[in-house]
C-alpha cells in the first residue's frame, strides 16, 4: 500500500482543511483494526495509481481512528459531518463536498467522482 500522509495533530488538520480554499483533499478516516478499512485503503490507493490524470490533482490526507480517535472526532465537528470508518471526505473550500463509507468506496466510483467535480470546477 502507498503509504498516504498521516493527520497526527490538530493544527496540521486545520491547516489541510484552509488548504482546501485551492487544492480539493481526499480525507480519509481509517480504522487499522477493520478489514473494511483494509479494503477502502487498498481503493483509495487504486484510484491514485490507475487514475494519476484525476487524482494528482487532489491532495490527500489519513486520520487514524484509533490512534488518533480526539482527532477523529476533530474532523467530525470541524466539517460537520457524522463519524464512520472507514469513510472517505473529499473537502473543498472547507466544506465536505461529498462523503462516502465501507463499501461504497471503491476506485471506479473515486474516479467517476473526481472527474464529475473537476468537470463542475474547471480551474482546477
Amino acid at each position: 500500500m502507498q503509504a498516504l500522509p498521516i493527520i497526527a495533530t490538530e493544527d496540521h488538520l486545520i491547516s489541510l482543511i484552509q488548504q482546501t480554499d485551492e487544492r480539493p483533499l481526499w480525507l480519509y478516516k481509517h480504522n487499522t483494526n477493520c478489514g473494511s478499512s483494509r479494503v477502502a485503503h487498498l481503493a483509495l490507493n487504486q484510484f491514485m495509481n490507475r487514475y494519476p490524470h484525476l487524482s494528482s490533482r487532489f491532495s490527500y490526507a489519513v486520520v487514524r481512528v484509533l490512534e488518533e480517535k480526539a482527532l477523529s472526532g476533530k474532523v467530525a465537528e470541524l466539517l460537520q459531518t457524522p463519524h464512520k470508518s472507514p469513510q472517505i471526505l473529499l473537502v473543498y473550500k472547507q466544506k465536505v463536498v461529498w462523503n462516502s463509507s465501507h463499501q461504497q468506496i471503491n476506485s471506479v466510483q473515486l474516479s467517476q467522482l473526481a472527474q464529475h467535480f473537476l468537470q463542475q470546477n474547471p480551474s482546477l
